[in-house]
Order: structure tokens, then C-alpha cells, then sequence
């Protein structure tokens, strides 16, 4: 691995050239094979390539949008190379063994160099793609298109494939992958917080207010008021969506006639009903103690801030509770409450009863491994594609 001041003047290599001349490849360092990366769905795939692969050296043609907490992509030219002749000399300076493309990014110039010099391709796409790809394909004098040049394509269903075997592509060289949602990371959480809190929960039933917003408190107290007349040991975990509603909160919670602790001066004990958090900054914390998560602002429209993602407590073994306002992340939603790893409830009455339903261990866990597998299977398929491109490689990972 290169030292600060190697990176710092490969990062000042990056600033682009203000003469007008073409920009010149910049070469990532180290001494392992160079994957060369063009289209903004890769990140993921980079993190992985790394992963199974340490000395490898990742390089983008454009921007790459990255996990977050993902190490960055270096950028090795901010966009593919347009012509024939850069096309050959990006090559050359760079030496790939192999190059990976997604969505519909598919440089013909880059793809016949790459033919020429026996450098494997790899596309990643659908059958919306490869339409797009092939209705800008330009043929010149009997020449081939850039989609029968390619080493491999990865599509995600059975359809996709008969679209790329309708576009000429060999079937030996279309593969089925599958289909997921891109995965998140796992939110962080301090070990020992976490170790020194499970003992006062243990064998108590407990459910998290996720980024809560003020305005839905009352439909989260009466919730939790249910849990309480049938499960008396219950506790509530409040991470507020603000910092600043947190002392408005406790009030209304006092005034409830429930206990509350706030979690910066003291345990939760036995006697405390609720748990108050400052924010929702450590979520991470929260949803891996929690068996159950409401996730705020998905009862009321408008929310601000906007609702969490919801494969962030997916990811984390808990069961989740959703509202209808599904916001950004509604095809995230959709796809939990197909796999029946998520509840959603249609107005604040019904969040008592499906609290009170969830608070049954089992039935808590079924929904926690549907969202799991979901939130997750994204992960095998990116690992399918970097075994994919790995593949490629002469020299060995």
C-alpha cells in the first residue's frame, strides 16, 4: 500500500488538465492486476473485487458511486476513451486484465481495443440496457457491433438473456446472475455499548422508535401503552429523527405517566419503560437490540428528515414496521413486504395491534430472516459478478 505522500501526489495527478489537451490516464498504484470499471452502479462490485482479491487494483472511467464507508474508486480517466486511437493508448499505459461495464455504458471504441489486445470484457445489465445499447450502435462496412465484441455478459433474468441472444451475443457467453436491490453496508455500532446493554434486556421484550419524528409520538406511546397491559416488562427505544426534540419527548412521555431513561445518564432498569437517545446516530446500536423497529416518519407524509432506509435495520436482524409513506425507498419497501419481511400498517391505530403481534418472539423472527435475505441478496450477486471478472485474470488472487 502506497504511503500518505505517494497517495497525496497520485490524488494531485487526478486534477484535470486545463490546456484543453486530452486527458492522460492516470495509473492507480501498486504491482497487482488493474480491473478497469465505467458505469455509476459499481462500487459495490469494486468493494468486492478487493475483497476476494487484496493486491488488486481497481480503476474507474467516470465516477463511481461507492458504498458508504467504501473505500473510493481512483479515477483513472473521467470518462471512456472516444476514439480508436485513445482507446489503444489508454491500454497500453494501463495494461488491464480485465474491464467490467454496467447499466447500458458501453464505449465501442474501448470495446474493439480491448478485442484487439485479447482484454476480457465483462457487461453487467438488463434487457432495458441492451436495447438502449443497441439502438445507438453504429455500423460501419460490415463491422461488428460492441455487444458481439464482449467476453461476457451478466444479466438478471430469463428475459435479459433472450434479449442479448437477440442481439447476436454467443449464449456461451450470456450468464443469469439474478436480480436484487443494491445492498447497504452495515450501520456501525461500539461493541462495548453494545455488550454492556444486552444484559439490563435480556428476556425483556424490546422495540425500537426508529428517527421518530415529534409529531408521531403519540401513535408510538399508544403503541407501546398496549405492549405494556400485556407484557408489563416491555421497553421502548426512542431514537429521536432530531437532537433537538429529544427534551420535548421526555416531557410527553412523563406526562404519559411512563419511565423514561435517557440513555446519557442512566441503564435502563427494570422499572424504566422507555429509553430516550439523544438521536438517531447510533441506530446501528439500536436495531441490533431491538427484536422489533417502527420506522419513523412513515406514518405521516412529509416527513423531515425523510424516513431511514429501510435495508439499514433489515440488515441487522430485526423485525420492521412501516407506515405508508414510503418516500424514496418505496421499490425497498416493496420488495421487504413481498418477502414478508416487513409489516406496513395504513394509519397510527394499527401500530398498537401489529406491535403487540410482533412482540411474540417467533413471529418477530420469521420477519427479521425475510428481511435479512432480502437486504442481503445483493451480496451474492455482486460476488458472482467480481468471481465473474476475476476470472479473467491471468495472474492468480
Amino acid at each position: 500500500m502506497p504511503g500518505f505522500g505517494e497517495l497525496a501526489q497520485w490524488l494531485q495527478k487526478r486534477v484535470p488538465r486545463s490546456d484543453g489537451a486530452a486527458a492522460e490516464p492516470v495509473i492507480p498504484p501498486g504491482d497487482g492486476p488493474l480491473v478497469l470499471l465505467c458505469g455509476l452502479e459499481t462500487g459495490a462490485v469494486a468493494t468486492a473485487l478487493r475483497r476476494l482479491c487484496p493486491p488488486l487494483r481497481v480503476g474507474a472511467l467516470g465516477q463511481v458511486a461507492v458504498e458508504r464507508g467504501a473505500r473510493a474508486v481512483p479515477m483513472v480517466l473521467p470518462e471512456p476513451p472516444g476514439d480508436p486511437q485513445a482507446a489503444r493508448r489508454l491500454l497500453e499505459l494501463t495494461s488491464p486484465g480485465a474491464v467490467l461495464l454496467s447499466n447500458d455504458a458501453l464505449p465501442a471504441a474501448l470495446v474493439a481495443a480491448c478485442e484487439e489486445a485479447a482484454v476480457p470484457v465483462t457487461l453487467v445489465t438488463d434487457a432495458s440496457g441492451l436495447a438502449a445499447a443497441a439502438a445507438r450502435r453504429v455500423w460501419r462496412g460490415g463491422r461488428r457491433g460492441p455487444l458481439a465484441r464482449l467476453s461476457r455478459v451478466l444479466v438478471p433474468d430469463a428475459p435479459a438473456r433472450e434479449a442479448a441472444l437477440r442481439e447476436g451475443i454467443a449464449p456461451l457467453r450470456v450468464e443469469i446472475i439474478g436480480t436484487a436491490l443494491p445492498i447497504l453496508p452495515p450501520l456501525p455500532c461500539n461493541p462495548r455499548e453494545l455488550a454492556a446493554l444486552r444484559p439490563h434486556l435480556r428476556d425483556r421484550p424490546v422495540w425500537l422508535a426508529a428517527a421518530l419524528p415529534l409529531r408521531e409520538l403519540t401513535a408510538v406511546m399508544a403503541a407501546h401503552e398496549g405492549l405494556l397491559s400485556a407484557r408489563h416488562r416491555a421497553l421502548l427505544i426512542i431514537a429521536p429523527a432530531r437532537a433537538g426534540d429529544a427534551d420535548a419527548m421526555a416531557a410527553a412521555l412523563a406526562e404519559r405517566g411512563l419511565t423514561v431513561a435517557r440513555i446519557e445518564d442512566a441503564d435502563p432498569g427494570p422499572e424504566v419503560q422507555v429509553l430516550l437517545a439523544e438521536d438517531s446516530s447510533e441506530l446501528g446500536l439500536w436495531y441490533r437490540l431491538a427484536a422489533v423497529t417502527y420506522a419513523g416518519g412513515t406514518l405521516i407524509r412529509g416527513a423531515d428528515p425523510a424516513p431511514r432506509h429501510p435495508f439499514e435495520p433489515a440488515g441487522l436482524g430485526t423485525a420492521i414496521v412501516h407506515g405508508p409513506a414510503m418516500g424514496e425507498h418505496a421499490a425497498h419497501w416493496q420488495a421487504l413486504d413481498r418477502a414478508g419481511g416487513a409489516r406496513q400498517i395504513h394509519g397510527p391505530l394499527a401500530l398498537p395491534r401489529v406491535i403487540e403481534e410482533l412482540a411474540e418472539p417467533d413471529t418477530a423472527a420469521r420477519l427479521a430472516r425475510a428481511a435479512w435475505e432480502v437486504a442481503t441478496e445483493g451480496a451474492e450477486i455482486t460476488r458472482r459478478i467480481a468471481e465473474a471478472v476475476l476470472s479473467d485474470l491471468q495472474e492468480s488472487c
